[in-house]
């Protein structure tokens, strides 16, 4: 009996040592009002990669995608290591040379969006979790999130909006979604060597992972005038998952949803597909067009119901064995790493060597190539001879 009296008191001041910690670590929390207007924008570093260290296509994208899985691990939706995520994005587009007007956080908390998306019940319970003395996963008090969004002037007010998540889910988050982070910062550096035509505004959603509540904020707070502006939406995520490497194509309308979303085709879809074959050809490529795709859960879903043709980046590993009957279109993938420690680009390129500059290089190509096309319905929707800046 003294045996289990012992027992339990040392168990007894063991737990109360465990919350007096966890409370003590609860109350180390960050002051967050004003947090980007305090941090000073105006005297960048030097850009973490450039061009000129790293001319072959991929390369600076996976610098990128090691420096986010190492610095910025565990990118939790609403959460301090997501915004100081956002503070680093800013600090390294002006440092690879944008202007700070180029660039706009719009800032959102979960409440703007929560009607739309049903997620009450769900953030609640992490709210409980992160609130409760044995837990503390660093959400923001104010619940707040964010999109960075950077403005690429072109020639013509027409834009092409190009998206990424830079959330993840407790994991470093290399493939989801380091990887489309780093593909639109390689753009935005490659952007800087053209006059483009179209304007472009890359886009880094937060709060994907919650259920897209980044892209439906920036969605639903277009005016009319600006999604009429809208060419496209790209989408990139989960790019280093699997070997083969989609990008899934198409828009929806009121007609096309019964008696299920078939995918529609336009000039703009069969302008990508005539430069994947050419990439394809010229640079020994494999991208595998699969336009059902664009049903898949991630950010060109908050686009789809207002009519825009969007493409969706992933690179994925398809089964064998054929999908449901149910579901003859859709793409049947099994996720190597996703939503699990195996995301973490050391452990990526040390299992399948070679695979991330493979796919890094193929997805920076295929990307680069479509924002410098024409599209016009009229035109021969060939390459936009563009004039570089030099």
């Amino acid at each position: 009996m003294k045996k289990y009296s012992a027992f339990i008191m040392i168990s007894a001041v063991l737990m109360l040592a465990l919350i007096v910690l966890a409370v003590s670590s609860f109350g180390t929390q960050k002051n967050e009002a004003g947090f980007f207007d305090a941090v000073n924008f105006s005297h960048p570093a030097q850009p973490l990669t450039s061009i000129s260290d790293n001319n072959s296509y991929g390369q600076i994208s996976l610098d990128y995608i090691v420096h986010l899985n190492d610095t910025f691990y565990d990118r939790f939706p609403f959460t301090f290591q997501e915004m100081l995520t956002a503070v680093w994005l800013v600090e390294e587009l002006i440092a690879m040379g944008y202007e700070f007007d180029d660039i706009k956080v719009q800032e959102f908390t979960f409440n703007d969006r929560l009607s739309l998306l049903g997620m009450g019940s769900f953030m609640e319970l992490f709210f409980f979790i992160d609130d409760s003395p044995f837990a503390n996963i660093g959400l923001r008090p104010s619940r707040q999130s964010q999109n960075v969004i950077l403005t690429v002037p072109g020639q013509s007010e027409e834009v092409i909006v190009v998206g990424a998540h830079c959330d993840s889910v407790f994991f470093p988050g290399a493939s989801d979604n380091a990887s489309g982070v780093a593909l639109l910062l390689e753009s935005a550096h490659r952007m800087l060597e053209f006059n483009n035509y179209y304007t472009i505004e890359y886009v880094f959603f937060g709060a994907e992972e919650m259920g897209l509540f980044g892209s439906l904020y920036y969605v639903y707070d277009l005016t009319q005038t600006e999604h009429d502006n809208i060419i496209f939406m790209i989408n990139a995520d989960i790019l280093l998952d699997g070997d083969d490497l989609f990008y899934m194509a198409g828009y929806v309308d009121d007609t096309s949803y019964f008696p299920e979303p078939q995918p529609g085709t336009n000039y703009i879809t069969e302008t990508w597909d005539n430069i994947a074959q050419d990439i394809n050809t010229r640079y020994d490529l494999d991208l595998i067009s699969q336009p059902w795709g664009i049903h898949g859960p991630s950010d060109q879903l908050a686009f789809l119901p207002f009519g825009h043709t969007v493409m969706f980046l992933a690179g994925l590993d398809v089964e064998v064995s054929p999908p449901p009957a149910q579901f003859p279109h859709l793409v049947a993938e099994m996720a190597r790493v996703v939503h699990s420690p195996r995301d973490d680009i050391h452990y990526i390129m040390k299992s399948w060597p070679y695979k991330a500059e493979t796919n890094m290089r193929t997805f920076s190509i295929f990307l680069e190539e479509i924002l410098l096309a024409t599209y016009n319905s009229d035109a021969d929707k060939s390459k936009k001879e563009v004039q570089n800046d030099q």
